[in-house]
């Protein structure tokens, strides 16, 4: 289940961004964007100091609070945004979806089966229930601009978008929801807001109606991904 189903998405016009993070990520997702698109209007959240105290207010809004918790609050369909750029080193669709689902379920971390890591391109565990994939074995440029059909380090050609490869894996029992990270400007990448939003909607009707025990939440680019498996609980104990 992935909301992208073309290999490029017009992303022009785009001028109103959340980036979520002031660390090195968010900072340099500033100034590209800066750089890039002059007319951007730009909100930072984090409530870390003294990192957010170091964004140029001339470039962009700054709100000293949790991204997550901060998007869990403001984020709605008709939200003024264009693009959510994650900046921050936790999985934050993961974490947004399960903090708006709260009241209705609880998420359990699974481990994840052996069998199935085998089935991710260099597969790098983190917290129960989560793995680092990549398409490459090597540190990435962090200003390359994911071209389609060729990698810019190696110079060969890509394999499968890595987004695709996701929302296509058959395990027994549990269902995929693939989120796109679209690249912006060479080494910024976000989410567009109707994909996050949709996700949302997947999770909530697969929670209510499913008999699959196992849902995978995962973001990826091109190249890079995260992936979360859960089991979801009802609040009222029916395990979904």
């Amino acid at each position: 289940m992935v909301d992208d189903k073309q290999q490029s998405v017009n992303l022009n016009g785009l001028n109103r961004f959340w980036i979520v993070g002031a660390g090195r990520f968010g900072s340099l997702a500033v100034e590209r964007i800066a750089c890039g698109i002059p007319d951007a209007s730009m909100t930072v959240l984090d409530s870390r100091r003294p990192a957010i105290d170091y964004i140029d207010e001339e470039k962009a809004t700054l709100i000293r609070e949790d991204g997550i918790s901060w998007l869990v609050s403001r984020f709605r369909a008709d939200a003024p945004v264009d693009m959510i750029v994650p900046a921050i080193p936790v999985h934050l669709v993961f974490e947004w979806l399960k903090a708006k689902l709260s009241d209705k379920f609880d998420f359990t971390p699974i481990q994840i089966p052996a069998g199935w890591l085998d089935s991710f391109p260099n597969p790098m565990p983190g917290n129960t229930g989560q793995v680092y994939v990549s398409h490459a074995n090597f540190i990435c440029p962090d200003n390359c601009p994911e071209p389609e059909a060729i990698c810019t380090h190696t110079g060969k050609p890509r394999p499968m978008d890595l987004f695709r490869l996701l929302a296509g894996l058959d395990f027994d029992g549990l269902t995929p929801i693939v989120i796109r990270s679209h690249q912006l400007l060479p080494g910024v990448g976000g989410i567009l807001p109707t994909e996050l939003m949709n996700a949302l909607v997947n999770a909530l009707n697969w929670g209510r109606s499913s008999d699959h025990r196992i849902l995978m939440i995962a973001t990826a680019c091109r190249c890079h991904g995260v992936v979360d498996f859960i089991r979801l609980e009802n609040k009222d104990g029916d395990k979904v």
